[in-house]
């Protein structure tokens, strides 16, 4: 059967408020996804091998994120302060939220175009099934889908408490609000149905899509999903199905894990990718890292795009590390400038002597109006730029789930009771992070042991701080710095413009 179609670049349709965007492209390399991006108006469905296309039209849309996505999920955490010019970023950092704010609109409106497109991939697969005559190559493509709309509602849910969650794109308009633990509910169910139709593979063992989906990445969004409902006892069973699989270890190099030699590491169990192709100019498919960087730096590259300062570690979060004796950790997670170091000696002391404002390739972070200090794991040495590229972040991938996030985890749940098929005991999965920082072993770990691990290991990174704070319902804790946190504060409202399409939003949760 050979149906006429235009597939564009982007080809939007709105559907109560939400949006769609269509893009099919062609089978991505190592370090290259997206390579050699073929469109045509006219899709065959008689043409098996392209079952593959509207899976990768999945991954395109999971890969396109927005630049204010990571910072919106960031800012409320007490490893991150809101910088840069952006009124709502400050007033949400501040835990003073109003329905009208852009930011919370876009990264509901885009998570819901991503499912959406999640939604026409699986139907796109099922009408290439026939001629294809590979149901288990099916099957598993629809699983992958599956994962990846897991990870959006994660992440949407967790923001602001729940959402709706789609069956059918013809009743989106009557479907009621679930709340958190109802969407987590239903994403440990949708992990169950993917997960025996997937690879049980390294996501960087896989040869048709570099990176992509495996039983693994849906242990680990499913093990998150547990972790919001508080359910322990399935975050230990689903982590300990990711240890205990021998596919993945944590670097031996924390510092370049989030540099370009950090693409596709074991450790990553799942990222966001991105290339310049291997060549100097023309066609690169990117993230926008600009809003983490620091203006008015000195790169060792001439030429190299200073960044727009949106994005602050806190004082709190620096003395916390320094406290501890960390060097790696601190060194690859803060980029300091000289203003920065003032202000960290007139409030906390004496620092050590290799704290610069310098990085180990040579650039240097001069003073800067909207922060004094910067996003380490979000900035790239401008000496990894291809030649001829200059843009903030060109060719570096953007890490969401990593495996030593699962060991905290896992060790958490020990900690809170939880029973382990496996011999890996809540101290050894707290000492392998430890150790790999240049800490010392810790013996008869406790919860909040974990949890200043987790603090010490991943601040920075989409929210998870935030996250952990508002499970463990730690007020103190996000109260710092002059703002002030309660518990009514948790989530953000839905956004004024979604509440106009979708009335049920204004009901609540």
């Amino acid at each position: 059967m050979k149906v006429n179609k235009i597939y564009k670049l982007i080809t939007p349709f709105i559907i109560g408020g939400l949006i769609l965007t269509s893009l099919y492209s062609c089978e991505d390399k190592l370090n290259e996804p997206f390579e050699d991006e073929a469109f045509t108006s006219d899709v065959d469905y008689s043409i098996g091998d392209n079952m593959i296309l509207p899976v990768l039209g999945a991954y395109y849309g999971l890969y396109t994120r927005s630049w204010e996505e990571p910072i919106t999920l960031g800012i409320r955490g007490d490893d991150v302060n809101a910088a840069g010019d952006q009124v709502p970023m400050h007033e949400q950092d501040e835990f003073k939220y109003m329905a009208s704010h852009w930011n919370p609109n876009s990264v509901w409106q885009l998570h819901y175009n991503d499912i959406i497109n999640v939604f026409t991939a699986m139907e796109e697969i099922e009408k290439y099934r026939p001629a294809a005559e590979k149901d288990a190559l099916a099957d598993q493509y629809i699983a992958e889908c599956k994962v990846i709309r897991g990870y959006l509602y994660l992440t949407i849910a967790r923001t602001f408490g729940g959402c709706i969650i789609i069956d059918e794109l013809s009743n989106i308009q009557t479907t009621p609000v679930s709340s958190l633990d109802e969407v987590m509910q239903y994403i440990v169910d949708e992990m169950d149905e993917a997960i025996p139709y997937l690879p049980e593979i390294h996501p960087n063992k896989r040869s048709d899509i570099k990176g992509g989906m495996t039983a693994y990445t849906a242990y680990a969004i499913q093990a998150l999903a547990y972790q919001e409902m508080k359910d322990y006892q399935g975050v230990a069973n689903a982590t300990s199905q990711i240890i205990n699989s021998g596919e993945f270890e944590l670097a031996d190099d924390y510092y370049h894990l989030f540099k370009t030699a950090g693409k596709l590491n074991d450790e990553n169990i799942l990222e966001f990718q991105y290339s310049d192709f291997n060549q100097g100019e023309g066609d690169r498919f990117s993230f926008l890292f600009a809003p983490f960087g620091i203006g008015g730096w000195t790169p060792v590259v001439t030429g190299a795009s200073a960044g727009w300062g949106f994005y602050e570690p806190t004082l709190k979060y620096i003395s916390f590390m320094l406290d501890r004796g960390e060097t790696v950790r601190l060194e690859t997670s803060v980029v300091f400038t000289p203003d920065g170091i003032s202000e960290l000696q007139t409030e906390y002391g004496a620092l050590p002597e290799w704290i610069s404002n310098t990085n180990r390739e040579g650039d240097i972070f001069n003073n800067n109006a909207r922060l004094n200090f910067g996003s380490g794991k979000h900035i790239q040495p401008s000496t990894e730029l291809i030649d001829g590229r200059t843009a903030q972040g060109s060719n570096k991938n953007f890490i969401v789930i990593r495996y030593a996030e699962m060991l905290l985890m896992y060790a958490e749940a020990l900690t809170r009771g939880a029973n382990s098929s496996i011999s890996l005991t809540a101290d050894a999965a707290v000492n392998l992070v430890r150790d790999r920082a240049g800490l010392t072993d810790l013996s008869g770990v406790t919860t909040d042991d974990v949890l200043d691990e987790k603090f010490a290991e991943l601040a920075m990174e989409w929210g998870i701080r935030y996250y952990d704070m508002i499970r463990t319902e730690k007020v103190d804790e996000l109260t710092h710095e002059g703002k002030t946190f309660s518990m009514d504060k948790a989530y953000l409202p839905f956004p004024a413009d979604q509440v106009a399409e979708l009335p049920q939003l204004g009901n609540g949760i």
